[in-house]
């Protein structure tokens, strides 16, 4: 599997080039309990050469298993971006590397605090200690009871030295 999107420069087309395929997931360089890539970058590109200045756009995916921030749980989750582009100037050079763009936009795509909900999942916290889901009708101060009757932090004073 490609390590690396390389753009070649030389002969370029007047009309541009499309650029598909898969990029090996371990460009990431993560893999650690909150955040696994789980496979390949897909892409779909097309190159215009402006003079000296190379305009690439397309859309970009990714696949991660994400940990929950608040149940611990793992879950499935792809990074899909539709509109990335990339200006680059290309001026004296044989070929184009756009793989640390790639790789850096879809990073900013993933979430900084993953919840279950991100993909319609319904949180093990929320059967354990009450209700506490994000669409939830908004309320004031922190001694209000959820649904289920619980305080909010009755999911608190489980825990030992309490």
């Amino acid at each position: 599997m490609k390590q690396q999107i390389i753009i070649p420069l030389e002969e370029f087309p007047e009309d541009g080039i499309t650029l598909s395929g898969e990029l090996d997931g371990s460009i990431f360089g993560i893999d650690c309990d909150d955040v696994r890539s789980t496979g390949p970058v897909e892409y779909n590109l097309e190159a215009q050469l402006y003079d000296t200045e190379l305009v690439v756009r397309g859309e970009v995916a990714a696949p991660f298993r994400l940990r929950c921030m608040r149940c611990l749980g793992e879950f499935d989750y792809t990074v899909a971006i539709d509109d990335v582009s990339y200006a680059i100037d290309v001026k004296g050079k044989l070929a184009a590397n756009i793989t640390e763009d790639v790789r850096e936009d879809i990073l900013l795509e993933l979430p900084g605090y993953p919840k279950c909900e991100l993909i319609d999942q319904e949180c093990e916290i929320n059967d354990k200690f009450g209700d506490f889901r994000l669409d939830k009708d908004p309320q004031s101060g922190v001694n209000f009871a959820t649904p289920s009757g619980n305080s909010v932090w009755d999911a608190l004073d489980q825990y030992p030295g309490r």
